[in-house]
């Protein structure tokens, strides 16, 4: 008995987008985790307060820059293939 490729299919594009919400997910994790290495560099005095505030700022700025790379590649990606994001909070941080 042989079950047809296409009865299970989804929308195509739809693994693509099962990818780039991934790695969003993923860059999202490495930022918590860089975020947890600073305050800890600053709390054991490798960085003085003012010092860690400057890497701070610095680091969230670049950390909304590639998030908003990457969630601009997942709306490209839904437009292109007309796909909706199911629950789009698992892969904003807003």
């Amino acid at each position: 008995m042989t079950e047809e490729l296409g009865s299970v299919e989804e929308p195509i594009g739809t693994a693509e987008l099962q990818r780039l919400q991934d790695k969003y997910r993923k860059q999202n994790i490495a930022n918590d985790r860089a975020r947890e290495q600073i305050e800890e560099d600053v709390n054991s005095g490798r960085y003085s307060e003012e010092q860690g505030d400057e890497i701070s700022a610095s680091f969230e700025q670049s950390c909304r820059e590639i998030l908003d790379r990457i969630q601009g590649e997942i709306e490209a990606h839904c437009r292109r293939y007309n796909l909706r994001v199911a629950s789009a909070p698992h892969w904003t941080d807003e």
